[in-house]
């Protein structure tokens, strides 16, 4: 999933997230078609900068794969 894609069905949410979906909503029912749905191409829109970053950290946290191994995630919980 995109980050266009995701963002829309974050437009509930009550916090930046949820302003930058909310805009983005409104910018493709206006016509705007983005190419590759990339956080580059909403920051080109003129939203608030601040606002697309903690959008975007939001949806690598939840996209991201755990860059540790299971063991070292186990070597941790032991500690």
């Amino acid at each position: 999933m995109n980050f266009v894609a995701w963002l829309q069905e974050q437009t509930g949410r009550e916090d930046a997230t949820g302003r930058v979906a909310l805009a983005v909503t409104n910018h493709l029912a206006e016509g705007w078609t983005p190419r590759s749905g990339s956080v580059d191409e909403v920051r080109k829109l003129g939203l608030a900068l601040a606002d697309v970053d903690a959008a975007d950290a939001r949806y690598r946290a939840g996209h991201m794969e755990n860059p540790f191994l299971p063991e070292e995630l186990e070597m941790g919980a032991a500690r």
